[in-house]
């Protein structure tokens, strides 16, 4: 599959919002939320987060979409990442979260972190095979219905010259 990992910009913000209501129901995101970000992270004179969008099709599909966001603590937040349900199991998801990681390896964080529902399990299955590891839970994090949110993390731990690489 064709795909190409581009920032997120006002011409995909429609798709991508109804991507996060397809994906997430009552937990989603409004609209208003991603041109939110698109501003604050145009803004900001630092890397603070990027929204990215998987395209394919020579930019005709929204396959999927990753959030990213860096604090100034050397850690950084996956604090969304959608796959269209069409696209799934083909690579999407693995590939936006590689990106992710890619670009918080280049930036310096040494620690990615996120949240998932509980009851979550083919998400939490994913990203366990992405090397994130359960470090603890919030208590009735999720509303509708409420329920806690496990918080995983990958440790990226500074790469000697010469290792690390495409893969």
């Amino acid at each position: 599959m064709d795909v190409t990992i581009i920032p997120l910009n006002e011409i995909y913000c429609d798709t991508v919002a109804a991507l996060e209501v397809t994906c997430f129901g009552a937990d989603a995101w409004p609209r208003e939320a991603f041109t939110a970000l698109l501003e604050t992270y145009k803004e900001n004179p630092d890397f603070r987060g990027q929204v990215w969008v998987a395209i394919g099709e020579h930019g005709q599909v929204v396959l999927g979409y990753v959030v990213l966001e860096v604090n100034s603590l050397g850690e950084a937040e996956l604090s969304n990442l959608a796959v269209a349900p069409a696209f799934r199991r083909q690579g999407v998801g693995r590939l936006l979260t590689s990106f992710v990681v890619s670009i918080c390896r280049e930036i310096g964080v040494s620690l990615l972190w996120l949240r998932v529902r509980a009851s979550n399990t083919r998400a939490v299955k994913f990203y366990e095979t992405c090397g994130f590891a359960v470090r603890g839970e919030f208590r009735d994090y999720y509303k509708n219905p409420e329920e806690d949110a496990l918080i995983m993390a990958l440790e990226l731990p500074e790469e000697a010259d010469g290792e690390g690489g495409e893969g």
